[in-house]
């Protein structure tokens, strides 16, 4: 008999996944890279410091992405000018953007790296579902990340909000995904994400079934929603065989 901690997942046809934090575990902190790459432009940024220099940045980028966001502006914008403003604001030269940008996503796509059981979990789901990967963020470092990793391999669809017009929370993120995939119906899916406003919020509100993918097991969803703590135990939860 399903239970709450042993649900009856037999009609489910499709398991879609977020993608940073629940296939990708970020190593660094936040800080860390901030760290690495202020050093390697430090010089040609002097006497501005660190903490003026992103105490502004932070600003910029925010209302840039939500400009993206509401389609004001692409991704690719969005992101080369929360740079160029934080410079120009600062009295620096806004030529430095550029590199700037190549600089954070390389460090990034340092840090980024997949779960040790990635790829195994979605091999094996694979076999069994309709598989695919619906991430929030700009198109051109969530494909870098993607492309590195060779996730788009190992599903049926990948989709980068900014590709679709809407992000995480928005419910229409979530059935531009299901129109992709081939239209299953929202209750016969589930979707495996770590963020209980974008993933799990996003995937209630347009009638998916969510589950909260909780590594650090520091927060806890709302009643009626599983957690797990590493992918692997999504394979438990389907019954399925370790992945090849």
């Amino acid at each position: 008999m399903a239970s709450a901690n042993n649900p009856d997942f037999s009609h489910i046809t499709t398991v879609i996944f977020d993608m940073d934090g629940t296939l990708i575990e970020h190593t660094w902190q936040l800080s860390k890279i901030c760290n690495v790459l202020f050093e390697q432009f430090a010089n040609q940024l002097s006497p501005v410091t660190q903490d003026e220099f992103f105490d502004c940045y932070w600003v910029k980028s925010t209302d840039l992405w939500y400009m993206m966001v509401d389609g004001v502006i692409d991704g690719e914008t969005a992101a080369r000018y929360g740079y160029a403003n934080t410079l120009r604001t600062l009295g620096q030269d806004p030529s430095l953007a550029q590199a700037m940008l190549d600089a954070w996503r390389a460090l990034v796509l340092e840090e980024a790296v997949p779960f040790s059981d990635t790829f195994s979990v979605l091999a094996a789901v694979g076999k069994k579902y309709a598989t695919g990967i619906l991430t929030n963020g700009f198109t051109v470092l969530q494909r870098l990340k993607i492309n590195k990793y060779q996730l788009a391999d190992y599903v049926d669809v990948t989709l980068v909000s900014e590709e679709a017009g809407y992000h995480k929370p928005d419910p229409r993120v979530f059935d531009e995904m299901l129109k992709r995939m081939g239209q299953p119906r929202p209750e016969e899916t589930l979707y495996i994400g770590d963020n209980l406003t974008t993933d799990i919020s996003g995937a209630l509100a347009a009638g998916i079934t969510p589950i909260f993918m909780n590594p650090k097991n520091d927060a806890n969803p709302p009643d009626g929603v599983l957690k797990i703590t590493q992918l692997s135990q999504l394979l438990e939860i389907l019954r399925l065989s370790g992945g090849a």
